[in-house]
């Protein structure tokens, strides 16, 4: 049995769950890493006994005998990177989002299919356990056909010492306009990917055709920060409500924010998503989550279906590394995605979730954007390959 030899370039927030997925699949083992900043390449290096340690891309791309290339640098580079591996015939497995503008996006997908590589973009919303048995219990008819997501975020509470490591000090390039790829609007380009991928996910594929987007200013609320290790403070414009309708009108979605960053209070705390089907509902915590509440006890899911007593499901994988949740994103969302290439590229089929989904979730980002500042509504079709929120 041939083993996948894997290398990560950028070792910021999401390189320690992505080598734990790698090292907890029998046909993959990390072999090269690459970071500008040889002393911190060369002390991950040390702690996980990787061999080879390059600080240029390029030469790491020549000179590491590698299959996957593992991206998990800042967005700016995911794109370029993810085009340059591709050309020399490397498998692909490249953090979110997935490109700044829809046109790099699919110039690394159009390469990739050329070269007859894989690429699957990191959404680990797709990938955390409670929202994958979600999936499976709408899939198997538990609340009838969904038709209305209702996505809720609160705070994430950091916790006071994480358990991996959470990059470089400096992260300023997430609130630089260009290099975040989210022109005025930084956090919530990083972020809104996430948000439109779970509401198609939950909505068992259905694509978004359309969406609008609040915008709110500041209002003389006075800045606060956000997690220790991201440089995001209160926006002097804030989106906090995003509603959508689906290709099928009958369906139809909704996200509300209201956190430190945008100075509301919500006692539920993190990513949490209410899936209203037929006859029957599903509540679901994701990354951060926490008081999802039944008779008193935590739950990470509960199941109500009309006529029947509700099911409540947790999902206890460690807690989280970086979050004060017990729904692990941090790590498990991460090495279940990881893990999901792998088999992947061993079976030779199509990753789950791969470049032209990644590309419409950065789509629908820049269409969210795009209504915030017209105060209309976007269709995600009126957002064309070179259009940037920069």
């Amino acid at each position: 049995m041939e083993t996948l030899r894997v290398g990560i370039v950028g070792l910021g927030l999401a390189a320690t769950p992505h080598l734990k997925g790698y090292q907890s699949h029998p046909r993959a083992e990390v072999s090269a890493i690459c970071d500008v900043d040889e002393a911190r390449a060369l002390r991950f290096a040390d702690e996980h006994g990787i061999e080879e340690v390059y600080t240029d891309f390029t030469d790491f791309l020549e000179g590491a005998e590698i299959d996957i290339v593992d991206i998990t640098t800042p967005t700016f580079l995911h794109a370029p990177m993810a085009l340059q591996a591709v050309k020399e015939g490397k498998h692909v497995h490249c953090e979110k989002p997935f490109c700044r503008f829809t046109g790099e996006g699919l110039q690394v997908c159009r390469a990739a299919a050329k070269a007859g590589v894989w690429v699957a973009v990191g959404e680990t919303y797709v990938f955390t356990s409670a929202h994958q048995k979600a999936r499976a219990l709408i899939e198997a008819g538990e609340i009838g056909r969904p038709l209305q997501i209702r996505q809720r975020h609160g705070d994430w509470i950091e916790r006071a010492k994480p358990r991996i490591n959470t990059g470089p000090a400096d992260r300023s390039w997430r609130v630089d306009a260009a290099k975040s790829g989210g022109g005025a609007y930084p956090w919530i380009f990083d972020h809104a990917v996430h948000f439109f991928a779970a509401a198609e996910y939950f909505a068992l594929d259905e694509p978004i055709a359309e969406i609008y987007a609040v915008r709110a200013q500041r209002a003389g609320i006075e800045p606060q920060s956000g997690a220790a290790h991201d440089p995001y403070q209160k926006a002097e414009v804030d989106i906090p409500i995003i509603t959508w309708k689906y290709q099928d009108e009958g369906v139809q979605g909704v996200w509300m924010r209201a956190e430190r960053l945008n100075g509301k209070y919500d006692y539920m705390r993190g990513f949490s998503t209410t899936i209203v089907g037929e006859h029957g509902l599903i509540e679901v915590l994701g990354e951060g989550g926490h008081n999802l509440l039944w008779q008193g006890k935590q739950q990470h899911l509960v199941l109500h279906s009309e006529g029947q007593k509700p099911q409540c499901f947790r999902f206890d994988e460690g807690g989280d590394d970086v979050w004060e949740s017990d729904v692990s994103y941090y790590s498990q969302g991460h090495i279940n995605q990881v893990r999901h290439l792998v088999d992947c590229i061993v079976e030779d089929r199509e990753p789950d979730y791969g470049g032209e989904e990644g590309v419409h979730a950065v789509r629908c980002t820049l269409a969210a954007i795009r209504s915030a500042e017209l105060g209309r509504p976007v269709r995600v079709g009126e957002i064309g390959e070179e259009y940037r929120a920069y």
